[in-house]
C-alpha cells in the first residue's frame, strides 16, 4: 500500500476508555498507517495497532489514521476528526454484516469493503445519516461527496440518492439535502490534498524503511538473486485491452480510450450502477456471398434507426449495451435485413464479462457470446454468425481528436452532463449474406412526461454524429446541434449547420403526455433533408436540461444517419 497517498499530519489519538477496556473490546480491524504524535491521557494508536469495537479516534490539527477493517472496507480519518464505531458485525463465511460510525467533526474517506457491498455500511453526522453501497464517498462537515458506488444521504427535511461524481449539502436544521449536483469547483481536489502526507511523515513506517538498500536486500531474499526486482508486481496494471475492434475507426477510439483512462487512473470518478436509455443511427451494409465465404461485388447500402439502452455496473467493471433498430431499404435494398438486435457485453455475472469500465466517460464492449458459444445478437430475429465488433464511449477529449482525425470541421460536442454518445460497429454473416453495421449511439438518464414544464422556453446546444454515403463512398461527419424549445407551445426550432457541407433547419413537435418530440429540417444543397426523433433527458440542473435522438438524412444519391445530443444553454 502507498501510505503517502492516504495518510496526512501527525498525532493521532484514541480518546475514551482505559487500556484495560480496550483490550478486551472486539478487534474490528488494524491501523494500517498513522502519523502519530504523544498526547497526554490518551492512548497513542501505532501502525498495526488493533481498533476495537465502540472505540472512538480522534485526530489533532495535523494528524491522521487509515483503519483497515476486516471486511477489507477502509476509513481515512482526516485532521481535526472525531470517530466512534458503533457497531461492526462481519460474518467472513457469509460475506455479511454491518458497519455503523459517527462522525462527530471533520471529514473521512470511506472505501467500501465486502460490507458496504450488501448496503449495510452507514455513517451518521451532526446533520445527516449517509448509507454508502459498494462505493467510496467523503463526508464532512455538512456536505458528503461520491466517488463510487452510491450513497444515500438523509436529513430530518428528506433524502438524496448520490452517483458517481455527485455532491449535496447537509445544512441541518431540518432542511433537506441539496439536490444531487457536481461538487464545486477544485473541491475534490482540495480534499483529497488533506488526506494526503505531508512532508516528512511515514506513515507509522520507520525512517528509511524504504531505503534503496532495503529494497534490493528485499528483492534479493523474494527472489534469490542479487539482481533480482519484484517492483513489476508492485506497479498499477492499466486498463485490461478491448476487444479487438474490426476497422480503423474502432481501432483508433479504442487506443485513444485506453490512453485516456490510463493517464486518469489515479483519480478517476466511477459512474454509479445505472440505466441509460437513447437511440442509435447509421448504416447498414449487406453482400450476397457465395456460399464460401467469399463476396460477391453487388451490395446494398441502407440507413438504420432505432433505440439504444446502455446497463453500467460500476463495483464489477461491468457494461451491456442493447441496441434494437429497423432498416431503411429506399437504396439499393434488396440485400438488406428489415431489424437487428445487437448486444454488446453482459452486467450478467454467470457470463463472461467482454466489457471494460473504467470511467462514466469511458467504456467499451464487445459482441456478447454466451460462455456455451452461442451469440445473443439476432437479424429479423435469427441468431446470427462470427459477429465482431465494438461499442465505445466518446468523451469530450475523445470527440475532439476523432473530429480533428476525419476532417469533420469546427464542430464542439455537447458539453453534457450525464448523457453520453459513442460509436458502434458490427459486422456478422448469416447465412449467404454478409451485414456491417456502423454508426453512433446516445443515450442518457430518463426523465419522466409530468417533469416537461408546460411553459417557457429553453435552447439546447450540441452536435449531430452520422454515417454518410455519398455517391457511393461511406464516410463520417459531425455539425452543430441547436434546438430553442417553446414548452407552451409544444415546439422546437432546430438547425443543423456544417453537417457535411449543408445546414439543415426546421420545425419538431412535442409529443403530447410524452418526453419525446420529432419532426422533418429542410436542407440548403442538393435538395437533402433530415428527419428527427429525440427525447428530452435528465441533467443536473434540470430534469429536462438535456436531450438526445436519432436523425436520418437523404437526397438524391445521398444518405445518412446518426445522433445528436445536446445541454440545456
Amino acid at each position: 500500500m502507498r501510505l503517502s497517498g492516504w495518510m496526512i499530519g501527525a498525532g493521532v489519538v484514541i480518546a475514551a476508555g482505559s487500556m484495560a477496556s480496550v483490550a478486551v473490546a472486539q478487534e474490528v480491524g488494524k491501523a494500517s498507517a498513522v502519523n502519530p504524535a504523544a498526547t497526554a491521557n490518551l492512548r497513542t494508536i501505532s501502525i498495526g495497532q488493533s481498533i476495537a469495537h465502540k472505540e472512538r479516534i480522534k485526530t489533532t490539527d495535523k494528524g491522521s489514521v487509515q483503519i483497515l477493517f476486516i471486511d477489507k472496507t477502509s476509513m481515512t480519518v482526516g485532521p481535526n476528526s472525531d470517530l466512534t464505531i458503533d457497531e461492526y458485525v462481519y460474518d467472513p463465511n457469509a460475506g455479511t454484516g454491518k458497519l455503523a460510525a459517527r462522525l462527530g467533526k471533520g471529514a473521512l474517506r470511506f472505501v467500501g469493503g465486502q460490507i458496504s457491498h450488501t448496503g449495510d455500511a452507514e455513517i451518521k453526522t451532526a446533520s445527516a445519516t449517509v448509507g454508502i453501497r459498494g462505493g467510496v464517498a467523503m463526508i464532512g462537515p455538512g456536505f458528503v461527496f461520491a466517488g463510487y458506488g452510491s450513497s444515500t444521504v438523509t436529513t430530518q427535511g428528506g433524502t438524496v440518492t448520490l452517483g458517481a461524481g455527485e455532491f449535496t449539502q447537509t445544512p441541518g436544521g431540518g432542511q433537506p439535502p441539496s439536490p444531487p449536483a457536481p461538487p464545486p469547483p477544485n473541491f475534490v481536489q482540495s480534499l483529497i490534498q488533506s488526506f494526503q502526507s505531508a512532508p516528512g511523515q511515514s506513515g507509522g513506517a520507520g525512517q528509511g524503511t524504504a531505503s534503496r538498500g532495503n529494497v534490493q536486500r528485499a528483492e534479493a531474499r523474494a527472489t534469490g538473486s542479487p539482481n533480482g526486482a519484484v517492483a513489476g508486481s508492485l506497479t498499477p496494471q492499466p486498463p485490461p485491452t478491448p476487444l479487438p475492434a474490426i476497422n480503423q475507426v474502432a481501432s483508433s477510439l479504442n487506443q485513444t480510450i485506453q490512453t485516456s483512462t490510463q493517464q486518469a487512473a489515479v483519480q478517476r470518478v466511477e459512474a454509479r450502477d445505472t440505466s441509460l436509455f437513447g437511440f442509435v443511427g447509421g448504416l447498414m451494409t449487406a453482400w450476397l456471398t457465395s456460399g464460401s465465404g467469399n463476396l460477391y461485388s453487388n451490395s446494398s447500402v441502407g440507413r438504420y434507426t432505432g433505440t439504444a439502452e446502455i446497463g453500467i455496473d460500476s463495483v464489477r467493471g461491468r457494461v451491456q449495451a442493447n441496441f434494437d433498430g429497423t432498416v431503411s431499404h429506399d437504396q439499393q435494398g434488396q440485400y438488406l435485413p428489415g431489424s437487428f438486435n445487437y448486444q454488446f457485453g453482459f452486467l450478467d455475472p454467470k457470463e463472461d464479462s467482454q466489457s471494460g469500465f473504467y470511467d462514466s466517460s469511458n467504456f467499451v464492449a464487445g459482441p456478447a457470446i454466451r460462455r456455451n458459444g452461442e451469440i445473443v445478437s439476432r437479424i429479423d430475429g435469427a441468431p446470427i454468425t462470427n459477429q465482431t465488433g465494438v461499442m465505445v464511449t466518446m468523451s469530450r477529449d475523445m470527440a475532439q481528436y476523432y473530429v480533428s482525425l476525419y476532417g469533420m470541421g469546427s464542430v464542439t460536442p455537447c458539453d453534457c452532463d450525464y448523457t453520453k454518445w459513442g460509436f458502434w460497429s458490427s459486422t456478422s454473416d448469416q447465412g449467404p449474406y454478409k451485414d456491417l453495421a456502423q454508426g453512433f449511439w446516445v443515450a442518457g438518464r430518463p426523465t419522466t412526461a409530468g417533469e416537461v414544464p408546460l411553459s417557457g422556453q429553453a435552447t439546447y446546444a450540441g452536435h449531430v454524429a452520422a454515417a454518410i454515403q455519398n455517391a457511393g463512398s461511406i464516410y463520417y461527419a459531425a455539425g452543430a446541434f441547436s434546438n430553442t424549445v417553446n414548452f407552451a407551445t409544444r415546439t422546437g426550432q432546430v438547425s443543423v449547420t456544417g453537417l457535411d457541407g449543408t445546414n439543415y433547419a426546421g420545425q419538431v413537435y412535442l409529443t403530447q403526455g410524452s418526453t419525446a418530440f420529432g419532426g422533418s429540417l429542410a436542407g440548403n444543397v442538393g435538395g437533402r433533408n433530415m428527419a428527427l426523433e429525440g427525447a428530452f433527458f435528465r441533467g443536473v440542473a434540470s430534469p429536462v436540461g438535456e436531450m438526445g435522438g436519432n436523425v436520418s438524412i437523404s437526397g438524391p444519391s445521398y444518405l445518412g444517419a446518426g445522433i445528436f445530443a445536446a445541454k440545456m444553454q
